[in-house]
This record gives structure tokens, sequence and C-alpha cells, in this order.
């Protein structure tokens, strides 16, 4: 069987997290990463093991939510107790596998729909599947159990058999191309990959939702054209039928919608944008959807193997230690359902777009939960997604941070602070001849390269790595330092605000004014009353002793004047940024080990003394009062912060 993509994932496993990112998910096995099934066993737990109903969702919709939520969790899950090596956890992930497939019917089907003949086309019957069927895929890639495996090929024959034809639908049943085609991959089954052609040519003929691969080549992009985060699902299908087909129309379908949401709907910190979930311009308080996190991490990771091209793991990075970072609590117990670049306000009614109330204050668990499972999944995919291969075995260093390889006789470290330093060390811990490929991030000036002490010189390939072939000992030390200046960014909202504020960018990272928060616990409206030690919270700005100026007087009260009050000269330049790196003194997303320090000037019209919500400053320039000194902090490292900043008038 012939594929098409330039390289491959290693097996669920072989890549384990490190350093800081180790530390990010033995929080998230204490917090919702291992426990949210347990908080919301209705919701997630039982949809598939016990074939329960959500009663509070109503018959409409109970089947397809069920399978979402509980299929993407379980999918996250796997795939964190397997890279994380926990035994309980794996333990845990066993019993739901075999749960599942204890339930499949006699004629192949394996999702949560309970009367099939009812509800047999109904579109989230083969989205909610999918969802699923990528948890049991992942568990097969960790174990090699050819049962799952084939639990999971004779549900796609279900498929191919019950969706032929015209039975298929176009809003997000499509998602069942993903487990066909891996499927496929691993049984040769030529009946899946048709199955699959002939859905992008349905997509093509009802295409009501702009999700075929003739829209996404289409030159013409809409904003609330899609809903943002199952655009991120989307992006990656005709790409994936490319690594079975060939079909190059496939592949430039995914490349071209990609580059036009980077463009035009896509903040600084790689989050895409979801104004009310759907596509938005660029502005200062246009939201993100933590979904998006996690369907767009899956993609640009899905996309660095199957065209090889670094540029699609600096798109982890930027997305992965920014954006996802910046709406998770730092004890990984809970995330905000929508969070922004400046957001002075993280509550029950902050959210500036969203369709409800609650949505960027901060849980565990919603009464739809689809971010806080998709949350799950975020580290272990990325972490996961570092490491690739070709046939011969070579590596390729797709993305850098902290993590471990181990892989037939291939076994090595990849110890490095990276983001918050440049410089990457690797340490072979094996005797094999290979080739390593490093990425060369885009933002990098230069770099230096270093085998065994020794400086190498060395050409950036078409696909933007280096290359060291060798025949390794065990001991080997590889070390790369990349060169990173500071970047002022002019952020184009030309499309809302026409604002332009400017932003910060230092390597792979983004970096804000910091608003310390104050953390309230509330009860919230989970579906499960929460246990003790879980929270629902309103995040709110603390300051403990406002200092004298920043209080004036409004008809005899005094008033605070928000801190966040501030703006920048327009001419500010990179000289005018000084780097702190700060010594490591516990966990990196709460304690920041790199700062910049520069200047700034207060501008103290430009909120209003009683806001509640963030809002988009008015007007491009602002006057100004004193100049101040300005601290930037990694965006990851805050919940609350300003991260595009408006410019002084006459500065």
């Amino acid at each position: 069987m012939k594929t098409f993509q330039k390289l491959s994932r290693f097996p669920l496993g072989a890549i384990t997290a490190s350093g800081f990112l180790k530390d990010q998910m033995k929080l998230g096995k204490d917090g919702m990463s291992g426990h949210l099934h347990e908080l919301e066993p209705e919701m997630i737990a039982d949809p598939y093991v016990n074939k329960s109903y959500v009663k509070a969702w109503g018959n409409a919709v109970q089947n397809g939510w069920g399978a979402e939520i509980s299929g993407n969790y379980w999918t996250g899950y796997i795939q964190h107790a397997f890279t994380l090596k926990d035994e309980a956890m794996i333990k845990t992930a066993t019993n739901w596998v075999n749960g599942v497939l204890k339930n499949q019917k006699d004629d192949g089907y394996l999702g949560t729909y309970t009367e099939p003949d009812a509800t047999i086309y109904d579109d989230y019957n083969a989205w909610g599947t999918a969802c699923a069927m990528r948890g049991l895929i992942a568990f097969y890639e960790a174990t090699g159990r050819d049962d799952v495996l084939q639990a999971v090929y004779r549900c796609m024959l279900w498929f191919c058999d019950k969706w032929g034809g015209e039975n298929k639908t176009c809003y997000a049943g499509q998602y069942i191309i993903e487990p066909m085609v891996f499927t496929y991959f691993y049984t040769g089954d030529e009946m899946l990959i048709e199955f699959c052609e002939d859905y992008m040519d349905y997509l093509c003929r009802y295409d009501y939702f702009g999700n075929s691969y003739k829209s996404m080549l289409d030159n013409n992009f809409q904003y609330n054209s899609n809903h943002t985060a199952g655009l991120g699902i989307n992006l990656k299908l005709p790409a994936l039928v490319y690594a079975a087909t060939g079909n190059t129309d496939y592949l430039k379908a995914s490349e071209h919608r990609i580059n036009q949401v980077l463009e035009k709907a896509c903040h600084i910190t790689g989050s895409p944008i979801s104004v009310s979930e759907y596509l938005g311009p660029v502005g200062c308080t246009t939201e993100t959807e933590y979904c998006s996190y996690a369907f767009y991490n899956s993609t640009y990771s899905y996309m660095s193997y199957i065209t090889g091209e670094a540029k699609y793991g600096d798109l982890m990075e930027v997305m992965f230690y920014n954006g996802a970072q910046g709406a998770r609590k730092k004890d990984e117990k809970a995330i905000a359902y929508l969070s922004a670049p400046n957001q002075t306000y993280a509550t029950v009614s902050s959210s500036s777009f969203g369709v409800e109330a609650d949505m960027q204050v901060y849980a565990p668990c919603y009464p739809v939960s689809c971010c806080p499972v998709n949350a799950v999944t975020v580290v272990p995919e990325f972490v996961r997604g570092m490491l690739l291969r070709d046939n011969d075995d070579n590596v390729y260093v797709m993305a850098y941070g902290p993590c471990n390889l181990r892989y037939k006789d291939t076994s090595l470290y990849i110890k490095t602070l990276y983001p918050f330093r440049n410089s990457v060390l690797i340490e072979m811990d094996c005797d094999k001849k290979f080739a390593l490929n490093l990425k060369i991030p885009s933002w990098s000036k230069g770099f230096t390269l270093k085998v065994n002490n020794e400086k190498l010189v060395k050409n950036i390939d078409d696909k933007g790595f280096v290359t060291i072939e060798n025949s390794w000992k065990k001991g080997d030390i590889v070390e790369i330092v990349f060169e990173a200046t500071v970047e002022i960014v002019k952020i184009d909202d030309s499309d809302l605000a026409k604002n332009y504020p400017l932003a910060f960018k230092y390597g792979a990272l983004v970096f804000s004014y910091h608003i310390p928060e104050k953390w309230t616990a509330i009860e919230g409206n989970p579906m499960t009353k929460l246990p003790e030690g879980w929270s629902w919270y309103n995040v709110s700005a603390d300051y403990e002793e406002p200092v004298a100026k920043d209080i004036y007087e409004l008809n005899g009260l005094r008033r605070y004047q928000f801190s966040w009050n501030i703006v920048l000269d327009e001419n500010i330049s990179p000289e005018d940024v000084e780097i702190e790196e700060v010594e490591e003194n516990g966990y990196v997303w709460e304690k920041p080990v790199i700062k910049l320090h520069t200047y700034c000037y207060k501008a103290p019209y430009m909120s209003a003394p009683y806001q509640k919500k963030t809002f988009e400053p008015y007007g491009e320039y602002h006057d100004v009062t004193e100049k101040l000194p300005l601290v930037l902090e990694p965006y990851g490292c805050t919940n609350l912060r300003l991260t595009y900043f408006s410019k002084a008038k006459n500065k």
C-alpha cells in the first residue's frame, strides 16, 4: 500500500514529556485530564460504556453531543495516560476501551446511538462516533491490541455500508473521514478510501457549510462562514485523503484555507478567532473558543508529517506556548471557554461576544463541556507531534520542548527550557547511525550548531531543517542555539477597529502586561455538583495596595484608575527593550523565567471607570500623562492581560 505523506508519527508512548511539560502533565493527571469523567459522569464517562443519555440536553442532540464530548475526552485521556506512562491512568483507559468494545453491535456499529434505524443518518452519529474512534485508534497505536483495531475496522465498514451514496451529511459528519483514513493505513482495505473520496465529492455537491475542498481552494474568505473550531477539524480532512490517494488538489485545499485563517482570523498568539464561535477578524477583544486549540493543534501536527514542512512545527509552538496556555488555570483544574489577547476580566458576564453567559469564566466543566474535554488533548498531542520519523527511522525535531524518545533501538533526550530559552541540548542514549533533522524556526535570525562541542556549519533545506548524519554513540551531545531578537509587531485589525495596536514577540513567545489575578470561587452551573477541591471561578484584577496616583476623585468619591490604562510610543524600537532571563524557581507557567522590560505611558481616559468587560479602546491614539516602566511576561503565564497596546498621541 502506497502512502503519500512525507513523514510519520512515532507510536503513542514512544515520546514522553520531561521538564516543565512533564510537570504540566502531572498537574493534568490530578486536574481535569484525570478527573473530568468523575466530575460529569453522565456527560463524559457513560455515553459509550453504559449507553446513557444526557437527560438535560433533550432528545434532539443527546446522542451526538454525548458522543462528541465523551469521545474527545477519552481520546485525550488515552494519549495523556500513555505519554505520561501512568499505570493507573492506563488501567482506567483500558477499562473504558474494553467497555466500549463490549457494546459493539453484530453489524459492527460502535457509536452511542441505541436506535440506529431511527437516527442512522443523523449528522451527529458520524461526527460523535469519529471522536471516540480516534481514541480507540490511539489506544491501538500504543498497545498493538488487534481486537481494538478490528472493532474500529468493523465500525468503519458499517459506515461504508449504511452511509454509502447520498446517505451522508455535510455539517460535521464528514469527521468520520479521519478514523476512516487511519483505519485504511492499518488495514489496506481500498473500500475505506473509496468511501473517503466519495465523501470529498459529496461535500462539493452539497456544500452548504463551505466544508468542501473546492471551497477551501476558493480565494474568497468570509467571516461568519464557518464555526471556527469546526473548521479546525475540517481543515485536515482533505490533506489526510491526499496522504492516502496522492490527489494534490486535496493537499492544496488544506494548505490554502489554513493560510487564509492565519492571515485573516488568527491572533499573533496563534489563537484562531471565534466571534460568537464563528470566524471573525483580529481585534483586541475578539475571542478564541478553547476547542479551537485542540483542533488546530491536531491539524498543524498532521500537516507537519503529511508535508514534512517545518512551518507547521512553528504553528504548533506559537499556539501551544501562547494562546493555549493563556486560557488554562495553572493548576490544570479549569479553563476559559473563551479568551482574548486583551482581557481585564474573566467572569460569568465578561465575554464580549459569547452566545450565552459564563463563556469567559474559568471552570473545569460547563453545561456543554466540549472545551474542557478538548483541553485534555492539547498537551499530549503536542508532545507526540514534537518528533517525527521517515521511512528509514531518521528523526525530525518538528517542535521544541523537553521530551524523551524511545523507539526500537533509537533513544535520545531533549533537554531545554525552550521557548523560554533559545538553546536546545540533545543527548544520545543509543549506538546507532541515523540522521537527526533539526527544525530552524522561521523567527530565528541565525543559529549555532555543535556536536560534542565542535561547531558545524549546515545549510537549511527547502523544508526548513538542518540535517546531521552520524553514527551516534551513547553520550553524544548535539547543541543548537537560535538567534532571537525582540519584534514589535503592528497588528492588522483593519477589518474591525482600524487601531493598529502594537504587540511584542521574542522567539516563539508573545509577551503581555500581566494583570494580577484575583480568583473568586463560585458555584457556577455544572450539570453535576462539583466535589470539594473543584470550583468555577470569577477572575478579576487583584491589587493589594493601589498607589495614590492611581486614585482620583469623581463627584466626591474615590475611584481607582485602572493600571491597564497604558499605551505605547508608536516609535518604540527593539533597542528600547531589555531581556531578563530569570532563574528557574518553580513551575514555569506560574513563575516566569523570562521577562521583557521597556516603557509605556499612562492614558487615563482609555477605559471607563465602571467597566465589567474588556472593551476595544476608542481610537488609534490616546492622550497620555506620565512615562512609566513596563514589565512584560509570556502570554501563557497570564490569565488576565494586555497584549495589543494602543498608541500614545504626540509621542
